[in-house]
């Protein structure tokens, strides 16, 4: 199978794909892997360490895309639809319910697209988002403690409170939504400088799963309106990381929530990606990371781990790889055959929708033919 490497043009993404070694697998196993000139670069892979490896490196997006499967890191932009067509295999993160333009051209083109973010073992894990989300979790709460100072390098001075405090201080006061990887991984990042922490979590057997295995500054209680309204008041640091696979992320923030937080205190909604959590969320840039609603500094950058291009880009290739090979060996229909798990990661497919969750966020007819 000929797989292509583009390089990514989303704002500030810098990760890639596929590390040299990943490559180096394919090629083993008879494949032929096309990147594109600079895929790498920013994640510390020169086009010479892709060709030692096997692959061939071109110069243009085109030869990259003109291949059997192409595997990327964010969606395809609007630049990028000209390269969609019929019988294209598409690997890579979609997050379809927050971008239905897109999942109407991978309709209409007929791209057999499969999300990242969807591939679902048996027991519910996300293998695949789940190693990002870690990432996610751990940058979330390096930006949230950068810009509660009051000198950040925004124009949009924070509180001023160091998060774990010291002696004669109180620490930051942090309240996380979601027990989810990006939730826990952002609670221990926080709680290990020495923040107070609150996770709000949906589920009651998650929540008691986790009370006897968390740091000493965490406490996982379940969720429900009338908690989180409580805690709003005295919270420096909100971290919104609630998830339902495929499906709009839950809105459980209105204006008014977060009029009740405290001026210059800090929300950074990782679940952006997914839409949002917060009524006053809007995706921004790494150019303009912040803006300021109802006087709380609002962080909703969508592309997280892109910030540490190669630490992301070692483990999204550890976890994608071996569902990349299955498809390199045996075809996306067999592929899905033998692994469950990548069967419900193909969102779209010969004009139909075939992932529920994206359908009902979309508003569409579960495996419905697209039509003009």
């Amino acid at each position: 199978m000929r797989i292509g490497v583009p390089r990514e043009i989303k704002n500030h993404e810098h990760r890639v794909a596929m590390i040299p070694a990943g490559v180096g697998r394919l090629v083993a196993d008879g494949h032929q892997v096309v990147v594109q000139a600079g895929a790498g670069m920013d994640s510390g892979f020169s086009d010479n360490d892709y060709i030692t490896a096997g692959a061939s490196v071109a110069e243009s997006a085109k030869d990259a895309w003109d291949c059997d499967l192409v595997v990327k890191v964010k969606e395809p932009l609007a630049s990028e639809y000209g390269f969609l067509r019929p019988n294209l295999v598409l690997f890579t993160f979609l997050h379809l319910a927050a971008v239905p333009e897109l999942a109407w051209v991978l309709l209409k083109k007929q791209v057999c697209a499969i999300a990242y973010e969807t591939v679902q073992l048996d027991d519910g894990r996300l293998p695949i988002l789940a190693r990002m989300s870690q990432v996610a979790g751990r940058v979330a709460a390096q930006l949230a403690v950068r810009f509660l100072q009051k000198e950040n390098g925004t124009a949009f001075p924070g509180k001023g409170i160091l998060a774990g405090g010291v002696a004669g201080s109180s620490p930051a006061s942090v309240l996380i939504l979601g027990a989810g990887n990006v939730g826990l991984n952002a609670a221990d990042a926080l709680a290990g400088l020495g923040a107070n922490v609150v996770v709000l979590e949906a589920s009651r057997s998650r929540v008691h799963s986790l009370k006897s295995s968390l740091h000493e500054h965490i406490d996982v209680v379940h969720f429900s309106d009338e908690r989180l309204h409580s805690l709003l008041p005295d919270c420096d640091i909100l971290i919104g990381a609630a998830l339902v696979p495929g499906k709009h992320a839950p809105g459980l923030l209105k204006r008014d929530d977060v009029r009740k937080m405290p001026a210059g205190s800090v929300l950074i909604d990782v679940s952006i990606d997914q839409g949002g959590i917060s009524e006053t969320s809007r995706p921004t840039t790494y150019e303009s990371p912040v803006y300021v609603e109802e006087g709380v500094i609002h962080c909703c950058l969508p592309n997280l781990p892109g910030s540490v291009p190669l630490t992301s880009t070692m483990v999204l290739t550890d976890a994608s790889l071996p569902y990349i090979q299955l498809i390199a060996n045996h075809g996306v229909d067999e592929a899905a055959r033998l692994n469950a798990a990548l069967s419900r990661g193909i969102n779209i497919r010969d004009g139909k929708v075939l992932h529920q969750g994206v359908a009902e966020s979309l508003g569409w007819k579960h495996q419905s033919v697209w039509s003009s």
